[in-house]
């Protein structure tokens, strides 16, 4: 596995216009990676702000070649254009018990059915706020592998992202976590690192990163 991180140049028009409209950034990771393997879910990526710098991160079982995000959304005049670590080193340092920082973005839903639609999940709907995105994760918490204490975490961001898919319209409502959490079962939170939580993966919501707290 490999977290990748590339600085995207919020001046040029077609990276705001990759922002607002998330499946052209899923398009261009996607086509980061030699492979014609069929799996929308198996990249992770989500946009980060860090110093006033605009990244986009990528979690990958393949190392990614960015060359082209570069081309269309990056800094084409740095020499140090972008970077992957190998995440396993650091999935094994894992510990139960172990405290950390995390970020999350994440597109927390509910699913709601009529006596009509036992045979499905019935119709989701997202949670618009952020007391009802809090109350999503914490309930998420144990069976990601992880606990939270109610005041050790909260919602710094929200927004809804409304855009066109070919001939479909995309809504979704994201909420960006920020806190403290532990580690309590360590296999199941591992995969949930790998694999993400909740729903919008390809649009940039899932990916869960950990560093140590500040302090």
């Amino acid at each position: 596995m490999y977290l990748s991180r590339v600085a995207l140049n919020t001046d040029r028009l077609e990276t705001m216009r990759a922002i607002a409209s998330p499946h052209l950034l899923h398009g261009a990771v996607e086509t980061s990676f030699n492979t014609n393997r069929i799996d929308s879910n198996r990249n992770l990526w989500r946009i980060d702000w860090l110093g006033g710098i605009c990244y986009l991160l990528i979690l990958s079982k393949d190392r990614p070649d960015l060359k082209h995000v570069v081309k269309q959304f990056g800094y084409t005049e740095k020499s140090h254009q972008w970077e992957s670590k190998n995440y396993k080193p650091f999935l094994e340092r894992l510990r139960i018990g172990d405290t950390w920082g995390f970020r999350l973005r994440a597109n927390p839903t509910r699913s709601s059915k009529n006596e009509k639609q036992k045979a499905d999940r019935g119709k989701v709907y997202a949670h618009v706020t952020q007391e009802q995105q809090r109350q999503w994760l914490l309930q998420r918490a144990e069976k990601n592998g992880f606990s939270l204490e109610e005041n050790q975490f909260d919602v710094v961001h929200t927004d809804w992202k409304r855009f066109s898919k070919g001939k479909s319209k995309v809504t979704l409502r994201t909420a960006t976590y920020e806190g403290i959490l532990t580690i309590q079962e360590k296999d199941m939170f591992k995969e949930k690192l790998l694999n993400g939580i909740g729903r919008g993966k390809a649009y940039g919501c899932g990916l869960l990163t950990i560093a140590r707290p500040r302090g």
